[in-house]
């Protein structure tokens, strides 16, 4: 496994990420939190001295709104993190977000980032890529639940995720023997 292709935090694919700070499930799925973590999301993109205040203040929030979670918020806390995903450079804020990803349940997850379909195609393919071959990497359970939230799916979200699909299998995110393939819309 090319770990270099996959952007993640100090805890790494696979690894147990650090414990995350202990919060009621209810903070992170009300709305105030989700609409925090995607405005913080939106990070400035150019490192200047009129963003650097601002973009470091996003920053912060948007990692300790991230470690936040705890695993046990449903595929709303999934769909959360995956919409807050907004910028191409993230300066490694979004790592953060990944290892978040990983302390779900694997079947939420999987589920979750199905549901997910209209947003991976509309955040930026670095971060689309990541989440998606997050869902193959950790394992079976992960992509099962994935493939099977994939049936109910509209047409049209179908149709954005098997094109979104495609182009990492072709490209670089899903590439390789081992990842490709396994993701299957029916």
């Amino acid at each position: 496994m090319d770990e270099s292709k996959l952007k993640q935090g100090s805890a790494g694919l696979g690894a147990k990420p650090a414990k995350p700070l202990t919060v009621r499930k209810e903070a992170v799925n009300n709305p105030s939190w989700s609409d925090e973590i995607f405005s913080c999301g939106n990070l400035p993109q150019e490192n200047i001295e009129e963003t650097a205040e601002e973009g470091a203040r996003l920053w912060e929030r948007y990692v300790r709104l991230a470690d936040e979670v705890v695993g046990d918020e449903g595929t709303a806390g999934v769909a959360s993190l995956i919409r807050s995903l907004r910028v191409e450079e993230d300066f490694g804020a979004y790592q953060s977000s990944l290892s978040a990803l990983q302390r779900f349940p694997r079947t939420v997850f999987g589920t979750g980032v199905a549901k997910s379909a209209a947003t991976l195609a509309d955040i930026p393919e670095c971060w689309s890529g990541n989440v998606l071959l997050l869902v193959v990497r950790l394992g079976q359970e992960s992509t099962r639940a994935f493939n099977d939230a994939c049936a109910g799916l509209g047409v049209e979200d179908r149709e954005k995720l098997e094109r979104l699909i495609d182009f990492h299998e072709s490209n670089e995110w899903l590439a390789e023997d081992e990842d490709r393939g396994k993701l299957i819309l029916p």
